[in-house]
């Protein structure tokens, strides 16, 4: 209440609340407004959609119907009570909505005038108007669970030494940054994983640059996964189980330094590559793990690897992953990889040993069913005058998935391997693994995974002998007991992309 003048009381509640709410729906006409204009500087026409922009203009047009209606309003009561209708309070509403007017009108120039774009394609970025800087920041969570079960082991003792084994982990926490500078010819990645032990250090995986040449042609140099196989290329977020096969484990790249340089057409892709050298356990003494490592640490005297792709169908964009989504269509591709290194005087009493190797893969995509099969051998030739023989590991891996719904999937996965030791150790042994693992997988959405699989070993990871160095824990796998076998792991994870 207050007085319109000495002689008459007015209720003016009414036409303050009518004020108040053009006050917001004013607002709410320059946000969607604002929000419409930043959005054509974040996204291009394709990704807003003809749908979403006519959502846009009908939420516009019924508010512009709702302002016209308050301001008749006003305009009658205006007649109505004459010239005491602007009183203080009213003028003060109305200064408030000009001036909130004014701070978003100036606060969106303000953005606009900096020349930064912002928004989320597949994980947040930064990005000039013109596209010739980019930086894409995104992370990956995976939260495991695993219960084992090990033959042999009658009572809890510290260390390994109970049947069953159980318990959660990090097991991998990562963050990625990464994009283009001044043109999208030149590429960057640096990515860091936060270790899964006490210490939780962040250790640094990628770290390269990339220069797109023209026609199909690439060089990149820094730290990277040298084109080995193919397995261990595909990301630890889309892999079809909880973890990479035993096979993979053992053969793998992981991170190498060097310079690779690659050639790709619609049907085809090269790459060959040289640096320090690969830390495969399949190449034997010759091994070198060059991850974050200085250059005067390097542990061979020469490192290769070479590999072809030939996509017989589909797109290339569909092999990223070992699962094919239902109503995607037929993709096949074939490859091959070979590697040869030689360890230095780095490597102590090793120093002169060869290691070469192969590998061969075939991944086929369905409408909702995929197939993926894959064998490696290596070659370790010890150094004369050592009393060693050539030692030849091998392994093979056969794995495939079935969408029983839209969001489900179910998988198994058959893999062998011979680690034939034997000849490095004078010892009459033969390490194998012998593995199953069945299991399904469950997207909530793009983002967030759930898997559960079962994954059993029928040979013995012998404590006892050398079989035991292959055990991997990131697989929920431990050292047998002597001559003891069937250990199994039952696995549980929940993955989150940003």
């Amino acid at each position: 209440m207050f007085l319109a003048n000495d002689h008459e009381v007015v209720s003016k509640e009414p036409e303050i609340m009518i004020i108040r709410q053009s006050r917001t729906i004013a607002l709410a006409v320059i946000a969607i407004g604002g929000a419409t204009v930043s959005g054509a500087a974040e996204v291009s026409a394709s990704e807003l959609g003809v749908d979403q922009e006519r959502d846009a203009l009908s939420q516009l047009a019924e508010l512009q119907k709702v302002v016209e209606s308050q301001s008749r309003e006003i305009a009658a009561m205006k007649q109505e009570n004459g010239q005491n209708w602007l009183t203080e309070e009213r003028a003060s509403e109305i200064r408030g909505v000009v001036q909130d007017v004014l701070v978003d009108a100036e606060s969106r120039t303000t953005f606009q005038d900096s020349g930064a774009t912002a928004g989320w394609n597949k994980g947040f970025f930064l990005a000039s108007p013109d596209g010739n800087f980019k930086l894409k920041i995104s992370g990956q969570v995976q939260l495991r669970y695993v219960v084992n079960h090990a033959n042999g082991y009658t009572s809890a003792q510290p260390g390994d030494k109970a049947p069953y084994l159980w318990g959660f982990e990090n097991r991998r926490t990562k963050l990625k940054f990464s994009g283009h500078m001044f043109d999208p010819s030149w590429t960057y990645s640096v990515k860091g994983a936060f270790t899964r032990e006490k210490a939780g250090t962040l250790l640094l995986e990628d770290a390269w640059i990339a220069k797109s040449l023209g026609e199909g042609w690439k060089v990149k140099v820094g730290q990277f996964k040298a084109p080995w196989l193919r397995e261990e290329l595909v990301s630890s977020s889309r892999q079809l189980a909880v973890e990479r096969s035993i096979v993979n484990e053992y053969f793998n790249q992981g991170y190498s330094q060097g310079i690779e340089l690659s050639y790709a057409t619609d049907d085809f892709k090269v790459s060959g590559w040289t640096g320090d050298g690969i830390g495969a356990r399949g190449l034997g003494p010759a091994r070198s793990n060059s991850q974050n490592t200085p250059w005067n640490q390097t542990s061979t005297s020469y490192s290769f690897v070479a590999r072809g792709e030939w996509k017989m169908a589909g797109e290339w964009s569909q092999f990223k992953d070992f699962s094919s989504r239902r109503g995607s269509a037929f993709a096949a591709m074939a490859g091959i990889s070979g590697v040869i290194q030689r360890a230095n005087q780095n490597i102590g009493p090793n120093n002169g040993t060869v290691s070469s190797g192969v590998t061969g893969d075939l991944t086929l995509d369905f409408n909702g069913a995929s197939i993926y099969v894959s064998g490696i051998w290596t070659n370790v030739v010890p150094p004369k005058g050592q009393g060693r023989r050539t030692n030849n590991p091998f392994g093979v891996t056969v794995q495939g998935g079935y969408f029983v719904s839209e969001d489900v999937e179910v998988f198994g996965r058959y893999e062998y391997m011979s680690y034939d030791y034997d000849g490095l150790t004078n010892s009459d042994s033969v390490g194998r693994f012998d593995g199953l693992t069945l299991g399904a997988n469950w997207f909530f959405n793009s983002a967030v995974k759930l898997t559960l699989d079962w994954t059993i070993n029928f040979a013995s990871l012998d404590n006892s002998s050398l079989n035991s160095a292959f055990v991997s824990n990131s697989a929920g796998f431990r050292p047998d007991k002597p001559g003891e076998t069937h250990q199994w792991a039952l696995r549980a994870q929940l993955q989150l992309l940003f």
